[in-house]
């Protein structure tokens, strides 16, 4: 039987997870799994701050761009598969695998021994303490509060220069106002609804861009 012993890298948006997933990989020999939402899917690499492929280091990542269907939400139940699966091979291979991401519903879902499909909010029942399935290393990452919005602010900046004003248009090009306006799948990302009113005419690019640094 294979022993899974994940490292499991949690933490806000921009606060180094994905840096230091990089780091603790080399040291380890891990491979990186994701578990943020939206990365999952495949398109709008610049606005879901996808890793380019030279900055991964040689290090091999999985289910990055792996979903096509950009409407859909990715159920708990399919990526705890998914992800069983993976990290299988992985080992297999006689390394570690690294999950990361900011999605602690897919954490939780991979992570705990039985999933309850009862609980719509785990985290909000104060004495939930599920049991693991694993022998897991859980590393959580903080950050100043103050620190952390200069460097989203400047994120955001460096991802329109990056070409995300351009990347968005052609995405709602490309889909429908249905697709665009949902509650699920791409639609969903940070930056989506904030510059769909931009491309609407009902709000200029920097009061978009302002209102996507406040939600990220």
């Amino acid at each position: 039987m294979l022993s899974i012993k994940p490292v499991v890298i949690m933490g806000a948006t921009g606060t180094g997870k994905t840096k230091l997933s990089i780091d603790v990989s080399k040291v380890i020999s891990g491979e990186v799994v994701n578990a943020d939402k939206m990365q999952i899917y495949s398109g709008l690499d610049i606005t879901t701050n996808k890793l380019c492929l030279n900055d991964r280091h040689g290090i091999p990542h999985h289910l990055i761009g792996a979903i096509s269907e950009i409407t859909d939400d990715v159920s708990i139940p399919l990526f705890r598969s998914a992800v069983t699966k993976i990290t299988e091979s992985i080992v297999r291979r006689g390394h570690i695998p690294v999950l990361v991401g900011g999605s602690n519903s897919l954490i939780h879902g991979f992570l705990v021994d039985k999933l309850d499909a009862s609980l719509i909010d785990p985290f909000a029942v104060e004495s939930y303490r599920p049991t693991l399935r694993f022998q897991s290393c859980l590393l959580w990452i903080q950050c100043d509060e103050v620190v952390l919005k200069k460097y989203l602010s400047r994120r955001v900046d460096d991802m329109v220069d990056a070409g995300l004003v351009k990347e968005l248009k052609e995405y709602f090009d490309s889909v429908s106002i249905h697709e665009s306006v949902g509650y699920s799948g791409l639609a969903r990302t940070i930056g989506v609804p904030e510059l769909r009113e931009y491309f609407a005419g009902c709000k200029s690019l920097c009061d978009s861009i302002k209102e996507m640094k406040s939600n990220t």
